[in-house]
């Protein structure tokens, strides 16, 4: 592959393969003629204009072939594991300059002709062309250009009078019958070091190759929970009942949070055909203030069998609301009341500046959040309702947590009712 001088080197390159075509010519009648590569409003004009061929190159593109070669380049961890080259086409414009009759129409023809014989630049031309003195990089080597995969193509295009006109008129420059050429592909690519595997000793064991399980993983349809019916989610030490498709004594279901990635796997209990029950550890649980989160979870069965690759089904969203206990559940009305919610599981740093009270029907922004080192103690976030919002009456609180509120609900007797344990009564 080329380095970075590949754009430089190709215009030095077709400037001198134009000026060897015009070195074999006897020019005389036309006077001195140069070989130029100079943007267009560089290039002297008017009485005193010169005998000139420019190159002047107008506009770099992808090359649809090769811009996909070498994807990806880094791995999971950000490590270079491969060095896609660049791959680029060049567009150039030929255009000849002249003071005398008929003296630009011969250079541009002449121009033309030393492209049109040469369509192709091979790695021995290229060398050639690119051999010292040529190259004007000083200490800079630009002959890697030869050493690429495919040699460069030279292709005429025919632009219509629009595209031309835009083109002049863009440079600023008086226009000149040009003629356009994409040379193509130049692959330009780094020489840094990448990571590469090593050699496959043994494929699996007696060296059989990998071993195929035709399996469909588990399927996991519907999640109930059955502390509470009809809640959506779920709260620490509830009962949750597990519709799948698949499942096994071997099966777990997976519990990941969407922010933090904390991850917890519980396995299914058999509660008929189809049918699973999951026990959520208590609140009281050790370490699980700490091992869990409020928030939005992702599920997944996971069954697992010795010898074979584990089966893991698609996700399914899913909501594990905080359990609050709430101090004081009574207060005097009108006036400031400060209150103090511990919340199991423990709440996470990147939580606290979107909790919201829930006061009856208002919402209010909490304050301070602390949160023990102890991974069984919850944290407790403090909160002032204004006198305000303090009406006498009975107020249910919840805390939201990213969306999720807690519930201030409970059964009696199969019927739900707002927890007085929950609620503050301000009288």
């Amino acid at each position: 592959m080329s380095n970075a001088l590949a754009i430089a080197a190709v215009t030095a390159a077709l400037k001198n393969l134009v000026d060897r075509h015009l070195d074999g010519l006897d020019l005389s009648a036309l006077g001195s003629v140069s070989v130029g590569a100079m943007a267009l409003d560089r290039v002297l004009t008017g009485d005193n204009e010169p005998n000139q061929i420019n190159l002047f190159l107008y506009q770099v593109s992808a090359n649809s072939g090769w811009r996909n070669s070498g994807l990806a380049s880094r791995d999971g961890a950000g490590q270079r594991v491969s060095n896609p080259p660049l791959a680029l086409d060049l567009h150039y414009l030929l255009t000849a300059f002249g003071n005398q009759e008929l003296s630009r129409d011969a250079l541009f023809g002449l121009g033309m002709q030393a492209l049109h014989e040469t369509p192709m630049l091979d790695r021995d031309r290229l060398r050639a062309l690119l051999a010292p003195p040529a190259t004007p990089f000083g200490a800079f080597s630009a002959e890697s250009l030869a050493d690429q995969v495919e040699w460069l193509k030279i292709t005429p295009q025919y632009l219509s009078a629009e595209e031309l006109s835009k083109l002049w008129t863009a440079a600023q420059a008086r226009f000149r019958a040009s003629m356009a050429y994409q040379v193509s592909v130049v692959l330009i690519q780094s020489e840094a070091s990448v990571r590469a595997a090593l050699p496959v000793l043994r494929r699996g064991p007696d060296d059989r190759g990998p071993r195929a399980v035709a399996a469909l993983p588990p399927r996991l349809r519907a999640v109930e929970n059955l502390t509470l019916p009809g809640l959506r989610g779920g709260r620490v030490g509830d009962l949750l009942r597990v519709d799948a498709d698949g499942a096994g004594a071997t099966t777990q279901l997976v519990f990941e949070h969407a922010r933090s990635g904390l991850r917890q796997s519980l396995p299914l209990l058999a509660d008929g055909p189809r049918h699973w029950r999951v026990q959520l550890p208590a609140a009281d649980a050790p370490d699980v203030a700490s091992a869990w989160a409020p928030g939005v979870y992702t599920l997944r069965l996971r069954t697992s069998t010795p010898g074979q690759p584990e089966l893991i089904g698609d996700a399914v969203p899913w909501m594990l609301a905080p359990r609050i206990t709430l101090t004081p559940v009574t207060a005097a009305a009108d006036a400031d009341v400060a209150l103090a919610l511990d919340c199991m599981p423990q709440l996470l740093p990147a939580q606290h500046a979107g909790l919201r009270l829930l006061f009856g029907g208002q919402e209010l922004a909490t304050g301070s959040v602390d949160t023990p080192a102890d991974g069984s103690l919850p944290s407790t976030v403090h909160a002032t309702v204004p006198a305000a919002m303090a009406s006498a009456g009975v107020h249910a609180v919840a805390l939201r947590v990213e969306g999720v509120d807690s519930l201030p609900v409970l059964l009696s007797d199969g019927v739900p009712q707002f927890d007085p344990q929950q609620s503050v009564e301000l009288t």
